[in-house]
């Protein structure tokens, strides 16, 4: 064969590894587009949004149901002394995001109560509870995690009960034993520990906490957290980081003041 003949069919060998090292790349750089989309969206919905949108149907409201001493009219738990402005916040003790949130800004939200700036009332929901997985003991942690909370708040310390629990929240779907939830009891202050261990591992509020989830259905509530200030719900999507969720909720309370 000729050199004349080889010649072409090098140049065809040459320009179809070219053009498939040209599609790899671009191929690379769609895959490096889309990942880099991926985790921008994640970003958004976790630190700007920062809500799991789960509720999907009506709860089931026990009407009549005992309540835990010092509710709000929302049936809430509240902290601070002022009228208003009122910061609702709706939470479930299994959520991530809650305790991303209770993280970065647990501590300057209690302090607009502290201060005088606006009362903060919680509302603990249950809908993170994992009925068909993990172990037995800890299902349903979501519930009896709320349960427990509702015991502490009728001893006077659910704000420290709530603050104890977050800090040691553990993955999601693995849940709380009763043992632990009454080891955070006993963390955090509660005075009569025979009293709550009694109203823990007898779930005595599962009907006052349907309650709270009607009232968060009725508020249009589909995930948590959940912020009002005066019955207005915030909308922290345009938030980059929590610095901005802080100055949204800020500005809502100075408005609102």
């Amino acid at each position: 064969m000729t050199t004349e003949a080889k010649q072409p069919k090098r140049q065809t060998r040459e320009r179809l590894v070219a053009e498939r090292a040209a599609q790899e790349a671009a191929k690379r750089r769609k895959d490096n587009l889309v990942r880099g989309g991926i985790a921008a969206l994640v970003i958004v919905l976790v630190v700007g949004v920062g809500l799991i949108f789960i509720l999907t149907h009506k709860s089931t409201v026990a009407t009549g149901s005992a309540a835990p001493a010092g509710v709000t009219a929302t049936h809430g738990y509240p902290t601070g002394a002022v009228a208003k402005p009122v910061i609702d916040i709706y939470e479930d003790f299994q959520c991530p995001i809650c305790e991303q949130y209770e993280t970065n800004l647990g501590q300057h939200i209690e302090s607009l109560a502290t201060t005088g700036k606006a009362s903060v009332v919680y509302h603990m929901l249950t809908f993170l509870d994992r009925s068909d997985t993990g172990a037995a003991d800890t299902l349903k942690s979501s519930t009896r995690s709320a349960n427990a909370g509702a015991c502490a708040q009728n001893q006077g310390k659910f704000l420290a009960f709530h603050d104890v629990v977050y800090a040691n929240q553990p993955t999601e779907g693995v849940g709380y034993t009763d043992a632990q939830l009454i080891a955070f009891g006993q963390k955090a202050g509660v005075p009569d520990m025979s009293t709550f261990t009694t109203c823990v591992k007898n779930q005595t509020y599962l009907g006052f906490l349907s309650v709270v989830s009607g009232e968060a259905d009725t508020r249009q509530v589909s995930g948590t957290p959940t912020f009002f200030v005066d019955g207005k719900m915030l909308n922290f999507s345009s938030a980059k980081s929590f610095i901005g969720v802080q100055q949204i909720l800020d500005a809502a309370v100075s408005a609102a003041a």
